[in-house]
């Protein structure tokens, strides 16, 4: 029965292609999916073209067709649920039929050469991903906001404007971000300050939630956050994108765009973006001096030929952001009163200007990346990268040394560079085994000036991996090792002496999972992993008034490095109509660091301000990720979402402070027929129920935490296709019904009420 299929599909495919020759834009991808070891049909399966963000899903024969195409280059991404997703390149001259075969890990497509390498996970670890129609929708917004919709994950705020990404729990240090294939290294000094990334360069994001430290090393003991540009292929002629975004609270928008061009062997491609915001507003007023503006730009050209090639990358990340005028207060009177008052102690009227409090942030990064494949050896990758971050914070007040501030210069000046190196080797798939082995390095120097908040240092780590996958049949099991070392020195002043103590650490991290496919539409995983991390600069050495932050913090040179101890459980059912992903973990952590409030707050020359010290102690944090929806026809669906998490202090036997509340999500969405130019016309509206986070003390803040919220929300979007253009729009409406709200997770929600 599945030749006759095959045999009918394929006579399709052909009178297609007789078409085709008579009109240059009709040509046809069709094909079929299956599962490499079992032969098995992979219904369901989806296959999407990069460059049109266009594509198809398998029907029950696994036989799929994409028409109305140009010749070209084209990048397939072919998925299916417990299976690896490969990333194609094939040369488009006449309408064909392919056979793909896909492995629940790795995937080798006979005939097709694939010439592209995107920075991609395939292990045993609970993943989440961010691609196509659902990162169009969060144009213009940061990297945290635009993720804190995933379940599991939330947003760590300082104020409107600077948000950072929270994964079960853990945030900064503990997450680590690969900024298109390089770990991303910038001031980490804090809540406040953000990762240095336009996510309008991203083609596709992806969270992995768990210790991810044997494949990305020690600081990925909390997660990883993968976000990729679309890779650059080998197509002929001239492409390019818009995308341009508005928001109505702030006043403010958002544009970028893209060009990019094949000239063999070489292609390259050029993007730039431009955002600027007003004060942000709640119903009852403005909140003060919170503007924003952003300038990026980003530029690649790579060289392909036969089984090598190398690409150069450079990026651009500039942004000036307003502090919030009302954290910084002059007295403690005033400070106390702010923290109970029903507005902020400073009013603010809508303006695009930024006064001071502000931050400036400039992010330079150079990226080499080399690829040599071998039919026998299998692929070696070796990835350089260099990186200049430099951070000016202006306090209100201007500088008391009047040298500096005749000048005009910040109060805090911050200047780190890091020097980033990586050797893999990727072998082939030796009988059922297959996996990689790296070794990486980091040199990394720190410069501060006008003041010490964070002391000068030098920091040098390495490391070594070892990463193996023994496939049989349903069964996927993933083991891996890596061994770290890392060594730092700081300099400064303690009354008028030279300090320069070090610190050295090293340590084992480790991995073992597996996961199971059932082909009844179930897979199951299991992941049992232990990763460490050294004590932060800041964790150590924090000394005063952090002027973003609008807070006294104070390191302990005496903080021990971290080590975790993770369990996490995975479980998945999908079928045409319904899909139910549940997920579990339990966190054991020995030393975990944290900033622990100090009350009262106290009073200093620059003002009154809270006091946190950062303390340590044994935690352990579990909790649950589920998610469901269902189609109740094939254009209606619902949706919804709930995350638990709790974190004990287990020496002092209290709560952890500053952990996610529990959030249940509903959706409900249709998307219409198509009519005309206009295709996958979607209406939806979201319901966000945010808990009250009971889970704290009366010593673990300045004050109770929040009560409970609820946000509606209203979106449609659809594509209108044209020639040889496509336009994709949506529009959402936030917060629909303007409720006035504060969130657990903002620092700045405690200086008014």
């Amino acid at each position: 029965m599945r030749k006759i299929w095959v045999f009918i599909f394929s006579i399709i495919v052909l009178q297609f292609h007789v078409a085709a020759q008579q009109q240059g834009c009709n040509l046809q991808i069709g094909g079929r999916v299956t599962d490499k070891e079992h032969e098995a049909l992979l219904s369901y399966a989806t296959v999407y073209i990069l460059e049109l963000q266009t594509g198809a899903v398998c029907d029950d024969n696994a036989l799929f067709a994409i028409g109305e195409l140009c010749a070209g280059n084209y990048t397939l991404l072919i998925s299916h649920l417990g299976c690896a997703t490969d990333t194609v390149n094939i040369q488009l001259e006449k309408s064909v039929f392919l056979e793909f075969e896909l492995n629940h890990q790795d995937s080798v497509l006979e005939a097709i050469q694939v010439h592209v390498s995107m920075e991609t996970y395939k292990g045993t670890l609970t993943t989440d991903y961010l691609e196509g129609k659902a990162l169009e929708a969060i144009a213009g917004k940061s990297l945290g906001n635009a993720l804190k919709d995933m379940n599991g994950l939330n947003t760590i705020q300082t104020g409107n404007s600077i948000s950072k990404p929270v994964i079960h729990g853990l945030h900064s240090n503990r997450i680590l971000i690969m900024n298109n294939g390089v770990r991303q290294e910038g001031q980490q000094w804090g809540n406040e300050h953000g990762p240095e990334i336009d996510p309008f360069i991203a083609d596709n994001i992806t969270v992995i939630k768990g210790a991810a430290g044997v494949k990305y090393g020690s600081d990925a003991m909390g997660g990883v956050i993968l976000v990729n540009p679309a890779p650059l292929i080998d197509t002929g002629g001239t492409r390019g994108a818009v995308q341009i975004a508005g928001f109505s609270n702030t006043k403010g928008g958002a544009a970028s765009a893209y060009i990019q061009s094949h000239y063999s062997p070489f292609v390259w491609r050029l993007q730039g973006t431009l955002k600027a915001e007003g004060t942000a507003q709640t119903p009852d007023y403005y909140l003060a001096n919170t503007a924003y503006h952003e300038a990026n730009g980003s530029a690649a050209v790579k060289y392909h030929k036969n089984d090598f090639e190398t690409e150069l990358y450079y990026s651009y990340f500039h942004n000036t952001i307003g502090i919030f005028s009302a954290s910084h207060i002059g007295n403690l009177t005033d400070l106390e009163n702010a923290f109970v008052s029903d507005t902020p102690y400073i009013a603010g009227n809508f303006t695009y200007d930024i006064g001071r409090p502000y931050q400036l942030i400039n992010h330079h990064l150079v990226k080499s990346v080399s690829h040599y494949h071998n039919d026998k050896f299998g692929n070696i990758y070796l990835t350089a990268a260099w990186q200049n971050n430099i951070r000016k914070e202006y306090d209100t007040h201007v500088p008391l040394d009047d040298s500096i501030a005749a000048l005009g210069l910040p109060s805090l000046y911050f200047e780190i560079g890091t020097i980033t190196t990586e050797l893999e080797w990727k072998h082939h798939k030796k009988i059922i085994f297959s996996g990689s082995v790296g070794l990486s390095g980091m040199n990394q120097q720190n410069i501060t000036r006008y003041s010490t908040f964070i002391p000068n240092f030098k920091n040098y780590s390495g490391g070594i991996y070892a990463l193996e996958t023994y496939q049989l049949n349903d069964w996927s099991l993933e083991a891996g090792l890596r061994y770290d070392y890392k060594w730092t020195k700081a300099f400064f002043y303690d009354e008028g002496e030279l300090q320069t103590p070090e610190h050295q650490y090293s340590a084992l991290s480790w991995n073992i999972g597996s996961t199971y496919f059932d082909r009844n539409h179930t897979t199951f995983n299991i992941n049992f992993s232990s990763a460490w991390r050294a004590p932060a600069m800041n964790e150590l050495y924090s000394d005063g008034l952090h002027h973003g932050a609008a807070a006294l913090e104070y390191g302990d040179p005496g903080l021990l490095q971290e080590r975790s101890y993770q369990l996490i459980t995975g479980f998945e059912y999908e079928t045409p109509k319904t899909y139910i992903e549940i997920g579990a973990y339990n966190n054991y952590m020995q030393n975990f660091i944290y900033l622990q409030p100090v009350l009262p707050p106290a009073l200093t020359i620059r003002g009154a301000f809270p006091v946190f010290e950062y303390q340590q102690t044994n935690a352990n944090i579990f909790g649950i990720d589920a998610t469901a929806h269902y189609h109740i026809t094939e254009p209606f669906m619902v949706e919804t979402k709930f995350s638990m998490l709790r974190a004990r202090d287990l020496e002092n036997d209290v709560w952890v402070v500053m952990m996610p509340a529990d959030k249940l999500t509903g959706k409900v969405h249709y998307i219409f027929k198509s009519f005309g130019k206009i295709e996958n016309l979607d209406a939806g509206v979201a319901v966000v129920h945010v808990f009250k986070q009971n889970r704290t003390y009366a010593e673990a803040d300045y004050l109770p935490a929040p009560e409970v919220y609820t946000l509606t929300s209203l979106s449609i979007g659809s594509d209108i296709k044209c020639k040889h253009h496509s336009i994709s729009w949506s529009l959402e409406a936030e917060n629909l019904f303007n409720v006035a709200y504060r969130d657990y997770l903002n620092r700045f929600q405690i200086f008014c009420r």
